[in-house]
C-alpha cells in the first residue's frame, strides 16, 4: 500500500476570510469624515495667539462652517478654560454630538474636551 503526503488544505478548501470590504454607507461616512477634517486642517486656527478666548472663537467658527451642524450650531455653547473645551447644549442627533466633539478635539487636542451636548427631547416640542 502506498502512502501519500496530503496537506489539510489540499483536502478541504480554506476557510473564507472575513470580508474587509466596507459597505457603501461606511465608505460614504468615511469620506464625509475625511472631508470635514480636511476643511479643519486647512482653516483650523484662525487666531493663533493661544488664549482660551481665541480657541473658543476658532471652535465656534469651525462648528459654523460644518454643514451638517447648520440646524444645531446656534444651540452649542463653547467655553474654554485653561485650554479645556466644554461643549454644552442640545442638538438633533447623536451624530451631531460626535461631529461637534470631533471638531473641538481636532482644535483643542485629544484630552482637552468635555462634551456635554445632548440630543433634544422631541416629546417636549
Amino acid at each position: 500500500m502506498k502512502k501519500f503526503n496530503v496537506k489539510k488544505d489540499q483536502i478541504m478548501p480554506p476557510e473564507p476570510k472575513e470580508s474587509s470590504l466596507k459597505t457603501e454607507k461606511e465608505s460614504e461616512d468615511d469620506l464625509e469624515d475625511a472631508e470635514r477634517l480636511a476643511v479643519l486642517n486647512d482653516k483650523s486656527r484662525q487666531n493663533t495667539t493661544g488664549t482660551d478666548n481665541d480657541l473658543a472663537i476658532d471652535i465656534q467658527d469651525a462648528l459654523a462652517r460644518e454643514r451638517s451642524l447648520s440646524g444645531a450650531v446656534d444651540n452649542i455653547d463653547v467655553t474654554v478654560e485653561g485650554e479645556i473645551v466644554t461643549l454644552k447644549g442640545e442638538v438633533n442627533t447623536e451624530k451631531e454630538i460626535m461631529i461637534a466633539g470631533d471638531i473641538a478635539t481636532s482644535l483643542a487636542g485629544e484630552n482637552n474636551l468635555n462634551n456635554h451636548l445632548s440630543v433634544k427631547n422631541r416629546d417636549n416640542e
